[in-house]
């Protein structure tokens, strides 16, 4: 049985959000079928999801429209992005990849004010295995996923994180002895 503490628990709520944000509208068919689904909450039954549909559009998170599909509504799509990236790292690999030579720096400044932002941020870099280099300076050999780039474009932190992709880095060697790169 499941519970909040298994690190494998995704609720079905979140499955459902992290869908529509990835897919952006859905009728029940279609969001029922969605790897998020078959996956991260598998053998719930139709009722189950159909009460956390009512759920979730009782606290205003998604709506229908005119032909019946579901929809995030403004108030919906935080919670969506947050649920979109927490399911995009259960997929994510970050052992196996392959070093292409680059380093990928993450720069980041976000106000006290958005420390919320800020701190998530920070979890996610390290869920994806980006180390500390500076106080707001992270580092990465592979490829930048997708839904990381998802997150800085939030309008929240937009304009407090820069991306920095170098082939060259001198002197090196602690990097690479870091991520066992050698």
């Amino acid at each position: 049985m499941e519970t909040y503490s298994d690190k494998n628990y995704f609720s079905t709520a979140k499955a459902i959000l992290a869908v529509l944000w990835q897919i952006k509208s859905s009728g029940k068919d279609n969001l029922l079928s969605h790897k998020y689904i078959r996956q991260l909450c598998p053998a719930k039954s139709k009722i189950t999801y159909r009460s956390c549909i009512s759920r979730l559009s009782k606290q205003k998170l998604i709506s229908r429209d005119y032909n019946n599909t579901i929809i995030l509504t403004d108030k919906g799509n935080e919670a969506a992005l947050f649920s979109f990236i927490e399911a995009e790292l259960k997929f994510h690999k970050k052992d196996g990849q392959r070093w292409d030579g680059g380093w990928r720096m993450v720069f980041f400044d976000i106000p006290e004010p958005k420390r919320k932002y800020r701190d998530y941020f920070r979890k996610i870099l390290k869920a994806i295995g980006f180390l500390k280099l500076q106080k707001s300076i992270w580092i990465y050999p592979h490829p930048v996923p997708s839904f990381l780039r998802d997150l800085i474009l939030n309008k929240n932190i937009k304009s407090h994180v820069r991306f920095i992709t170098t082939k060259f880095i001198d002197d090196d060697k602690d990097l690479k002895k870091m991520f066992a790169l050698d």
